[in-house]
């Protein structure tokens, strides 16, 4: 007797322009089931100020819609191995913010880039040590139990958290602190070098997944690619339309650890407007294949 396979829950990043409610209405608009948003504005540092009848009109509109779960992107200044000691210090603290007003949303954490500690291979070898200590001092002053989440990255330069091993080593380094989580972005794990529009390739990525722990897992940065495998240069395209392709989503969909995650879509969307009815449809689709 064959097992049914699970639908895929699919997503997308959405903009909360116009008030923290508006993002459910931006993701029912376009067929999403789970949402990632920003809580403030990406590029800067200032802190978020909403007040509580907009949180609470967020969660009842996710919960009348059905929306969930929730993610929380954290700003991209956020540089946790950083060797300046005022922007690691600065990142350190957005960070415990950020946890807080996840906690607040009840979202289920902040997805969260490393860094890069600088140019240079002493600046390399000293960047794990710096994003342990960080990762500490954040779960430190973090009473919630919202999840702290580290996302793969392409690894143009010196940034940190190319290999999924990486992300593991500093899990442990971390002390294995439970609220500790992975987001594996699609499209930067191809351009890291992962194979995964191949089964014996996708095998080798899922395989470093579960030696880190399959319960780390929590979310899927559904993209495809516009620069080839192991260029390490982060450029997301549309589903379907990039190196990865239909048939290497497609297969990236079907793997039983994989498609069991929320799937939130970061594409620049059809018309530049980032994700789309078009590309939840596409994605969707090719993933009931």
């Amino acid at each position: 007797m064959s097992t049914a396979v699970p639908p895929l829950c699919v997503g997308a990043h959405v903009s909360t322009a116009g008030g923290l409610a508006t993002a459910a209405e931006r993701a029912l608009a376009i067929g999403a089931q789970c949402v990632q948003i920003f809580v403030g504005a990406p590029q800067q540092w200032a802190e978020p100020r909403y007040g509580d009848d907009e949180v609470q009109a967020l969660r009842a509109a996710l919960a009348e819609h059905r929306i969930g779960p929730l993610f929380i992107h954290a700003p991209y200044l956020v540089n946790l191995a950083a060797l300046r000691d005022d922007l690691w210090a600065r990142s350190v603290q957005t960070m415990v913010r950020q946890l807080a007003w996840a906690n607040r949303l009840d979202a289920v954490g902040v997805i969260v880039h490393l860094g890069s500690p600088g140019p240079g291979d002493a600046e390399r070898a000293a960047g794990p040590a710096r994003v342990a200590e960080a990762l500490r001092r954040v779960l430190d002053a973090h009473s919630g139990s919202a999840r702290l989440i580290l996302e793969n990255d392409a690894g143009s330069g010196n940034r940190l958290g190319r290999q999924v091993a990486e992300l593991g080593e500093l899990l442990a380094a971390a002390r294995g602190d439970p609220r500790l989580g992975i987001c594996l972005d699609t499209a930067h794990a191809f351009e890291a070098g992962y194979a995964v529009t191949t089964p014996d390739g996708l095998a080798a990525l899922v395989g470093e997944l579960e030696q880190v722990g399959a319960k780390r897992l929590l979310v899927v940065h559904a993209n495809d690619s516009q620069t080839p495998q192991g260029s390490r240069r982060d450029r997301h395209a549309n589903i379907g339309d990039g190196e990865i392709g239909a048939a290497g989503l497609r297969l990236l969909a079907s793997d039983p650890l994989l498609r069991t995650q929320p799937w939130v879509l970061e594409v620049p969307g059809i018309k530049g407007d980032g994700p789309d009815a078009e590309n939840v449809a596409r994605l969707r689709a090719l993933a009931t294949c």
